[in-house]
């Protein structure tokens, strides 16, 4: 018997710009040390010497992440005093985040299900 396919949802066609600002997106996702400092802020608002010490990273290396995160849209910096803080600006961000744990999760899970 033949699988029956799923109705294919009507997607727009993008532009090459609109094409070329969701590569742009995906690539400042695509650092591991990106991701540890979002996956950080998704637990709450912090400074840069609270995300060096959580992550091990160094203070310039993560400024220089976080700068890069800010400047497309992902996070914000707010002043408190003299200290910088951070947070996620866009909460799309971490919904993408669970999509893709989730289904990273699921084909894990199918993975050892298949082991003996």
């Amino acid at each position: 018997m033949a699988k029956k396919r799923k109705a294919k949802t009507a997607h727009p066609v993008l532009s090459e710009e609109a094409l070329r600002l969701v590569a742009t997106r995906f690539r400042a996702l695509s650092d591991p040390t990106r991701l540890r400092i979002l996956n950080l802020l998704m637990q709450g608002e912090s400074g840069v010497q609270e995300l060096v010490e959580a992550s091990g990273l160094e203070q310039p290396n993560v400024s220089r992440h976080l700068s890069l995160l800010r400047r497309e849209g992902i996070v914000e910096r707010r002043a408190e005093g003299n200290r910088a803080l951070y947070s996620i600006q866009d909460p799309t961000i971490v919904e993408l985040c669970e999509i893709v744990c989730g289904g990273l999760s699921g084909r894990l899970m199918e993975t050892l299900e298949a082991l003996p």
